[in-house]
């Protein structure tokens, strides 16, 4: 008996010396740091306070904005029929895609071309319903060819690294 009533008590105070050691949390100050996160979250940065946002303890506001200007847009304008083809690479190294931000014609079709698997094709805003489907398995040939079937804008990202490989594709009549 006197065994079980020592392995409670020293189990008792265990709990209580570990309550103790954190208990000062609730009371203390946030860390510059944190309250900054918080400012950050506030304003509208999805990757403050977690990884890519994950963490953020915001609210869904719906799909990100599309991150190319109408400058970019225009710069790369593939109107006259000229081949869209956006690529990136098939190593997980994440960088920018290549031919991000373009316009072409509606019924053109886009290629993209790479390892689908390390960086996973998603849609990423603009108009709805975004013709860019997800891919997270490399296709044959290592390309994706997407049908733009109507006008709109429509953001894409790679699923793992969204704030460094994005763009958007502008579909005019």
């Amino acid at each position: 008996m006197r065994s079980i009533l020592s392995v409670l008590l020293g189990g008792a105070l265990a709990l209580a010396g570990a309550g103790a050691a954190c208990g000062g949390d609730d009371a203390a100050e946030p860390s510059a740091d944190a309250a900054s996160a918080d400012a950050a979250v506030e304003a509208g940065d999805a990757n403050a306070g977690g990884h890519d946002g994950h963490d953020a303890g915001r609210v869904d506001a719906g799909p990100p904005p599309i991150r190319c200007t109408d400058e970019e847009l225009a710069a790369n304008d593939k109107t006259d029929g000229g081949a869209l083809v956006i690529t990136f690479l098939n190593a997980a190294n994440p960088r920018q895609y290549e031919n991000r931000c373009a316009t072409v014609k509606v019924g053109a079709s886009v290629t993209f071309s790479g390892g689908f698997a390390q960086h996973p094709l998603q849609a990423a805003g603009g108009d709805s319903p975004n013709p860019i489907p997800y891919v997270a398995e490399d296709q044959p040939g290592d390309e994706l060819v997407v049908t733009m079937p109507n006008a709109g804008t429509f953001g894409y990202e790679c699923e793992f690294h969204p704030t460094l490989m994005f763009g958007a594709i502008r579909v005019v009549p």
